[in-house]
């Protein structure tokens, strides 16, 4: 929160072609959203509403030091509002694992995103949501999942601790600069 503005994090192909955002709060209400600016390739955004209706914010975690093994919570409205604020259960299944992205939809993978593993489920509509440590600190942004037949539990976020150059970024340029030959 900052400025009468509370900024959130969320992913890229969340809000990619929106022509509105709107964010329901944690009582209902719905507020006005703006996106600030949007990443393709690390499938991170930022958005921004006003944050006069905003009691908690969110406090980050150490993505870093996560264990295998450790307890995580995703939470997000999978399926849409009908199931919104659900909250599921699992663990680290996995740290730094690699995970081909097809940005463009041809069927061919542009870019491998380095991402936490986790059993909670994780199912449309939760991408954005938070993956929360015990604690409640928050250690990654639900982003995809793996399905088909003979797949369960198969689960990623973007760490946190690889969110703050972009989004910080997102903020102040509403682009991500990045070096190019």
């Amino acid at each position: 929160v900052e400025n009468n503005k509370a900024f959130i994090v969320t992913n890229h192909h969340v809000v990619e072609g929106a022509n509105q955002l709107e964010v329901t709060l944690a009582d209902g209400s719905k507020v006005e959203a703006q996106l600030i600016g949007s990443d393709v390739w690390t499938d991170l955004a930022v958005i921004v509403i006003d944050s006069k209706n905003v009691k908690v914010v969110a406090e980050f975690g150490d993505s870093d030091v996560l264990k295998v093994g450790e307890t995580v919570i995703a939470i997000g409205n999978p399926l849409g509002l009908e199931f919104y604020g659900s909250v599921t259960q699992g663990i680290v299944s996995g740290k730094d694992r690699s995970v081909p992205v097809d940005l463009n939809n041809d069927g061919v993978s542009d870019w491998t995103t380095e991402v936490l593993q986790t059993d909670a489920a994780i199912n449309s509509g939760n991408s954005g949501g938070a993956l929360v440590n015990s604690e409640g600190k928050v250690i990654g942004i639900n982003t995809l999942k793996l399905s088909g037949t003979g797949i369960e539990g198969l689960g990623f976020a973007i760490p946190i601790n690889s969110t703050t150059d972009i989004t910080s970024q997102l903020i102040q340029y509403s682009k991500v600069k990045r070096p190019y030959f």
